[in-house]
């Protein structure tokens, strides 16, 4: 048996011996932690200003529109020591927020170092208890991971591991690096946050406000989309490549390999018991050769092709009220 199966059973095993616990709601509202990037390279110009000094700028920018009541931490990497990935500092615990005080802290960095990103957000995260309360970070990075790991496989995990953990991310002159912009764009992908760019000290200024204002704003809408059926045997469907929202990105669910006597109904399950699927797709085995059952999940984001004939034991469904397949002949987003 796989450890895909093995970890799906030990799974469903826990949630029906928690029995309506599992259902209890993130308790309290949460807090935010603001990670920075004090590595080296902020210390790059744009438009004859370092980056750091934008940053300064920006957070100032920020703190003036933060919710009254919402907690908020600092942490930063990179500014105390030259080639250290563990050179991470939580400067200010979650709490209520001293805007004087946040901002000395701010404009105290001074860049040296290296870009520890997962290391950041993981230790945000635990810092925000978020296996067992609603918890937000938001980052602001001008570059790559430089410390030997993955970002996006962080942000996965953490998804997966906590109660409503959320990452948004700002990416600030970057649009040079396209590595470093796919790693951004997929760690707030991976956990249903906010990706945005910012070029110069406007945009910073910008995207800092905006997730500070609403940082769980609704996507905006387009396209034409219509209801699919909540199960239906013997059909099949796929990802079009666009999108149901202009401003939000679609998350990436891992692909499930189940037990060769799985039915369709466990597949509809695994995305029931997920707040953020809202759409799955069952391909029974032969279908594109499958040698086991495979479960696809996709949230609302993701705009689904039509509803097709598929091969015999396929099964695909939609959950109640959510608009998520693409009406014939309709216009989608372009991402």
């Amino acid at each position: 048996m796989s450890r895909r199966i093995v970890s799906v059973l030990t799974t469903t095993l826990l949630a029906c011996a928690m029995g309506a616990s599992a259902q209890t709601p993130p308790q309290g509202p949460g807090q935010s932690m603001l990670v920075l990037d004090a590595s080296g390279s902020m210390w790059g110009q744009v438009g004859g200003k370092a980056k750091i000094e934008i940053a300064r700028e920006a957070v100032g920018s920020m703190l003036a529109t933060w919710p009254a009541g919402q907690e908020l931490g600092l942490m930063a990497y990179g500014h105390r020591s030259k080639g250290d990935c563990a050179d991470i500092q939580m400067l200010k615990a979650p709490g209520a927020l001293d805007k004087g005080s946040f901002q000395h802290a701010v404009n105290a960095l001074q860049p040296k170092g290296m870009t520890p990103i997962s290391a950041s957000v993981r230790m945000a995260a635990e810092h925000l208890k978020f296996s067992e309360r609603k918890a937000t970070v938001i980052l602001v990075s001008d570059g790559e991971e430089t410390c030997d790991a993955d970002p996006c496989a962080v942000g996965k995990e953490l998804e997966k591991m906590g109660v409503d953990f959320t990452a948004h991310v700002v990416g600030f002159d970057i649009d040079k690096n396209p590595k470093a912009k796919a790693q951004l764009q997929c760690l707030a992908r991976s956990t249903g946050g906010r990706y945005l760019d910012a070029k110069d000290a406007g945009e910073l200024n910008k995207a800092l406000r905006e997730v500070a204002q609403a940082p769980a704003a609704p996507p905006e809408a387009c396209g034409k989309f219509v209801e699919g059926p909540e199960f239906a045997m013997n059909l099949s469907t796929w990802t079009t490549g666009e999108n149901a929202s202009k401003t939000a990105q679609a998350k990436l669910f891992d692909s499930i390999e189940m037990g060769p006597n799985a039915d369709a109904r466990a597949c509809q399950k695994l995305c029931n018991d997920d707040k953020s699927c809202t759409a799955w797709f069952f391909e029974a085995i032969g279908s594109n050769f499958r040698t086991l059952p495979m479960c696809h999940r996709w949230d609302a984001v993701a705009a689904l092709s039509e509803p097709t004939e598929g091969h015999p034991g396929n099964a695909m469904g939609v959950k109640k009220g959510i608009k998520q397949i693409v009406k014939e002949g309709g216009a989608a987003c372009d991402g």
